[in-house]
C-alpha cells in the first residue's frame, strides 16, 4: 500500500496540480486533512476540462441583469429541461473557472466577480427546478460546489460565513440530497458517484471529516453492484452500458480516489472490489472500443449524439501510472489506440466471450471486432428517453458491430435507416412505434445466448419480435465469421429483410459470381443492386461470402437525415454521406426462410478474395432445429441445438438430451452452454466409428454464472492412424495442378488428416478423411505446396504443384 500511496502521492501533484506543492501530501497524511490541497486538487482537475473563450464570457457579463438573472434562460418552475451549454449555473461556472485561475487574462477581474455574486444571490431566491430530476440532484449541486471551490482563490469573495449578500451557507442550503443513505436513492452506478461528488464537495467546504468518510465509505461499499458475473456494466435495468453510464461511473471513481487520496478518507485502492472495477475497465471496456470508436451496440440512448462513439478513456493514465501500475502496459497499450497514437490493430487482446449476464458476445482479433447485441426475457433493449433514441426499435436483436479501422460508424447515425441495423432480421418500415422510455423493454424470447471457450464461440437469438420469428445464429473462427438464419416467418406483408450491414461507404465496391474469377466494379447509384448468383461482394476492407446465394441486394448511395430525427436534443440539421448497405430480401409475407453468409475481415483486394479459401467453412445444417458449422482448418465444429436432437457429422454424431449450444474442438473437448439459463445440465453422447460416449455436463447455477459455458474433454480414444506395429504409412495422391483438384487415397481403414501448406509454412488446407479425400485447391495462389497426411505416431509428406 505504501508503494501504491506515493504513486498517487505524486499523480495529485503532478497530474492533477500540474505544479509540486511542496511538502503538502506528506503533511496531509501525517496530520489528517489538508483541506487547502483538497480544494486545489479539485480546481485544477475542473478546469482541465475545458473554459469558454473570453469573448463569450465577455458577452455573458454584459448581458447580464442587474438583479443577477439572464433575460435569455428561464427560472423558476422550468416545464422545459435545461442544457449543459446553455443555463445559468454553466455560465457562473465559467466565469468562476476563469477569474480564479493565476495568468488567466480574467483573473481576479471586478466585473466577473461581480457578476458571479449577484448571479449567485439571484441563483438562491429563483427557487429554479427543473422538470429532469438530474439537474436537481446532480448537476446543480456539483456545479454550485465548483463555483464555490474556484471562488475559494478569491478571499471574501463568497464568504464561508453568514453574512450580508450571499455567501456559502446560503448556497449550501440548495444541495440536495443530503443524507449518506441518499447517495443510492436513484441507483448504485454512474447516477451514486453522482451525487457522491458533491457530497465531496460540500464535505471539504464545511470541512466536515465525517461526510468525507462516510461517502467514500458508501461509493465503496457499492463499487460493483452494477458490474454483472460476466464483467459487464449495467444499469437503467438489467442493460448494456458499457459506456455512456459505465463511462460517467467510471470516470467520476477515479476521479473521487485521486480527490482523496493520501487523505484519512481515501480509496482502498488494493481491495477486492477495486480490483473488480479495475478488471472491468482493463478487459470489459477496452475491449468494447476499436481503434477509436465505441462500439455502438453498448452505448445506451447515447448512441443518438453527436460524436458519441468517439471514445475517450483518459483516466486510463491515471490508472497505470498510480494505481495499477503492475498493468500499467495493458492500460497504455489500449489508450494510444483510442488516442490514435497507434494503429486500431496495435497490441489487441485476442478472445472470444460471450457475456451470459447481458446477452452481448464480443469476437477480437488483430486485424477486427465482431460483436452481437442481443436481448432475452432477462435483460432490456437499449433504451429511450429524454427524447433521445428515437429509432431504437430494432437496435437490440442481433445487431453487428464490424470494425476494422474503427471508424466505420462514427456519427452514421442520423442518415442511418434504422430498419436495416446490420445484423438484424427485420419488417422494413419508415414509422417507428413508440417505445417504453427507460429500462423497460424486456426481450420476449429467452432461448438467447452463445457458447465460448475463450478462443472461439458462438452466438444466438431465437427471434420473437415485431411480428417476425425466426432462428439467427453467428460462428466465430480466425479468419471469418459464419452468420445463419432458418425458420424466418412473418405474415405482416412488409418487406422483411437481413441487413448484413450499413456502414460508410470508403472505397468502391466490386462483386464476384459464382462460376466466375474474375469482378466487376460496382458504381455510385441511387437504384438498388440485386443478384442472386453472387459468390461475394467486397467493400472497403470487408468482404461478404454466400455459401448459397440467395437474393442478395445492395446500395451505395448518399444518405441524409438529422440527429433531431433520432435525439430531439439536438439540431434539425440535415447530415449527408455516402453508405454502403447489404441485406438478403426475403420478400414479404416469408415462411420458414434461410440465409447464409460469411463475413471476412481484412479483404480488400482482389487477390485477397481469391486467396480466402471459402471451402475451410461448412454449414452442416441450417434449420429450425439446428445451426451448424464445421471450420476443417481448425477442426472447431460449433452447433446450436434449438431441440433436443442429434447432429451427423463424418464419423462422429452428437446427440443432446436438451437445446444447448455446443462447441466440439479437436475430436475430443466439448464446450457447453445453456442460453435458457434453466438447467443444470446436459446429457451429451458423442458416437464415433461405433464406440459412444456419454457424459453428464454439469453448467453454472450460481445466479451471477447462469448461461457460461464450461468445457469438458470426452477423452475420445479413437484411432486415427497406424501405429507402430502396422504397416509404414503412405498415400497416393492423383494431382490435377490445371484444375486444382485432386484425390488422396489411403490404404488404411482408420481416420488420418491432411494439412496443405506453402513452401513458407502457411496452412491453406486441412480436414480428415478415411481412406480418400478430395483436395480442392482451386482458390489457391499458383505454386508449390506440401501435402503430410498424419495417423497417431506417423506422417508422410509429398510436394505438388498448382499451376
Amino acid at each position: 500500500m505504501k508503494k501504491r500511496e506515493a504513486h498517487f502521492l505524486h499523480y495529485i501533484k503532478v497530474i492533477l496540480l500540474g505544479v509540486l506543492i511542496s511538502g503538502s501530501s506528506e503533511v496531509m497524511l501525517s496530520q489528517g486533512y489538508n483541506y487547502p490541497e483538497l480544494i486545489t486538487r479539485i480546481q485544477e482537475d475542473q478546469r482541465s476540462r475545458g473554459i469558454v473563450d473570453i469573448s463569450t464570457m465577455d458577452s455573458w457579463v454584459s448581458n447580464q441583469n442587474v438583479n443577477g438573472s439572464w433575460s435569455d434562460l428561464s427560472y423558476g418552475t422550468l416545464t422545459t429541461t435545461v442544457t449543459n451549454t446553455k443555463n445559468h449555473l454553466y455560465r457562473l461556472w465559467n466565469l468562476a473557472a476563469a477569474v480564479s485561475q493565476a495568468g488567466h487574462t480574467k483573473y481576479n477581474d471586478a466585473g466577473y466577480i461581480a457578476s458571479i455574486q449577484t448571479g449567485l444571490e439571484f441563483w438562491h431566491g429563483s427557487n429554479t427546478v427543473d422538470p429532469n430530476w438530474w439537474y436537481n440532484k446532480i448537476y446543480y449541486p456539483q456545479k454550485l460546489g465548483e463555483v464555490m471551490l474556484f471562488m475559494r482563490v478569491i478571499a471574501g469573495s463568497i464568504p464561508s460565513e453568514p453574512a450580508a449578500g450571499i455567501d456559502e451557507p446560503e448556497l449550501l442550503t440548495l444541495f440536495t440530497p443530503t443524507s449518506i443513505a441518499d447517495i443510492t436513492s436513484h441507483g448504485t452506478g454512474a447516477n451514486a458517484v453522482d451525487i457522491a461528488r458533491h457530497y465531496i464537495y460540500r464535505g471539504i467546504l464545511t470541512e466536515n471529516s465525517n461526510l468525507l468518510e462516510n461517502t467514500k465509505n458508501m461509493i465503496e461499499s457499492i463499487l460493483t453492484e452494477n458490474i454483472q458475473g460476466d464483467m459487464v456494466y449495467q444499469d437503467h435495468g438489467p442493460q448494456i452500458q458499457i459506456s455512456s453510464y459505465g463511462w460517467v461511473f467510471c470516470d467520476g471513481v477515479v476521479r473521487l480516489a485521486s480527490y482523496l487520496a493520501g487523505s484519512p478518507a481515501e480509496f482502498d485502492t488494493a481491495s477486492e472490489n477495486f480490483a473488480r472495477f479495475l478488471t472491468f475497465i482493463k478487459e470489459t471496456q477496452v475491449s468494447s472500443i476499436r481503434g477509436r470508436s465505441w462500439d455502438f451496440s453498448v452505448m445506451g440512448r447515447a448512441v443518438s449524439r453527436p460524436n458519441a462513439l468517439n471514445a475517450n478513456l483518459n483516466y486510463l493514465q491515471a490508472i497505470a501510472d498510480f494505481i495499477d501500475p503492475e498493468n500499467s502496459d495493458d492500460y497504455l497499450t489500449a489508450l494510444s489506440r483510442i488516442k490514435g497514437n497507434s494503429a486500431a490493430n496495435s497490441n489487441v487482446r485476442e478472445f472470444n466471450k460471450h457475456y451470459w449476464k447481458s446477452d452481448y458476445t464480443q469476437h477480437a482479433r488483430q486485424g477486427y471486432l465482431f460483436t452481437v447485441r442481443n436481448t432475452s426475457t432477462r435483460t432490456v433493449e437499449a433504451e429511450s428517453g429524454n427524447g433521445e433514441n428515437l429509432k431504437a426499435n430494432y437496435f437490440s436483436y442481433g445487431a453487428n458491430f464490424i470494425s476494422i479501422d474503427g471508424d466505420e460508424y462514427t456519427n452514421i447515425m442520423p442518415v442511418w435507416d434504422w430498419a436495416m441495423i446490420p445484423g438484424t432480421t427485420f419488417p422494413h418500415i419508415t414509422t417507428f412505434p413508440p417505445r417504453t422510455n427507460w429500462g423497460f423493454n424486456y426481450g420476449t424470447t429467452s432461448f438467447v445466448g452463445g457458447v465460448s471457450d475463450g478462443t472461439y464461440g458462438a452466438a444466438l437469438l431465437n427471434l420473437d419480435e415485431a411480428g417476425i420469428t425466426g432462428k439467427k445464429s453467428w460462428f466465430f473462427f480466425d479468419d471469418e465469421i459464419v452468420c445463419l438464419g432458418a425458420g424466418i416467418t412473418d405474415n405482416s406483408n412488409r418487406n422483411v429483410r437481413t441487413t448484413i450491414n450499413q456502414c460508410w461507404m470508403k472505397a468502391q465496391s466490386y462483386i464476384c459470381e459464382s462460376g466466375s474469377t474474375s469482378e466487376k466494379a460496382q458504381s455510385v447509384s441511387s437504384a438498388v443492386y440485386s443478384n442472386t448468383n453472387l459468390k461475394y461482394i467486397r467493400q472497403g476492407k470487408l468482404a461478404y461470402f454466400f455459401p448459397e446465394q440467395g437474393n442478395v441486394k445492395y446500395t451505395m448511395k448518399s444518405q441524409s437525415g438529422s440527429w433531431y430525427s433520432i435525439n430531439n436534443n439536438h439540431s434539425t440539421t440535415n447530415e449527408s454521406g455516402y453508405v454502403f448497405s447489404l441485406w438478403v430480401d426475403h420478400g414479404n409475407n416469408p415462411s420458414d426462410a434461410t440465409y447464409s453468409y460469411v463475413v471476412v475481415p481484412g479483404v480488400d483486394t482482389q487477390q485477397k478474395a481469391a486467396a480466402y479459401d471459402a471451402s475451410t467453412i461448412e454449414i452442416i445444417e441450417n434449420s429450425t432445429a439446428v445451426q451448424a458449422v464445421y471450420n476443417n482448418a481448425l477442426d472447431v465444429l460449433q452447433v446450436i441445438f434449438h431441440e433436443q436432437g442429434t447432429l451427423t457429422f463424418g464419423a462422429f454424431s452428437i446427440t443432446v438430451d436438451r437445446p444447448c449450444a455446443l462447441m466440439f474442438r479437436n475430436g475430443t473437448l466439448v464446450t457447453v452452454a445453456d442460453p435458457t439459463q434453466t438447467n443444470s445440465v446436459v446429457v451429451v453422447t458423442i458416437d464415433v466409428d461405433g464406440t459412444s460416449y456419454n457424459k453428464i455436463i454439469s453448467l453454472p447455477t450460481a445466479t451471477e454464472e447462469k448461461g457460461a459455458s464450461n468445457t469438458v474433454d470426452f477423452q475420445i480414444e479413437v484411432p486415427t492412424g497406424i501405429d507402430s506395429e502396422e504397416k509404414s504409412l503412405s498415400f497416393s495422391f492423383y494431382p490435377n495442378p490445371t484444375s486444382g483438384i485432386s484425390k488422396l487415397k489411403v490404404d488404411s481403414e482408420y481416420r488420418l488428416t491432411y494439412h496443405i501448406k506453402d513452401m513458407n509454412g502457411k496452412l491453406y488446407k486441412s480436414g480428415q478423411f478415411v481412406k480418400e479425400a478430395t483436395v480442392d485447391l482451386t482458390n489457391c495462389p499458383a505454386g508449390v505446396y506440401v501435402i503430410t497426411v498424419s495417423g497417431d505416431k506417423q506422417n508422410q509428406s509429398a510436394k505438388i504443384m498448382k499451376l
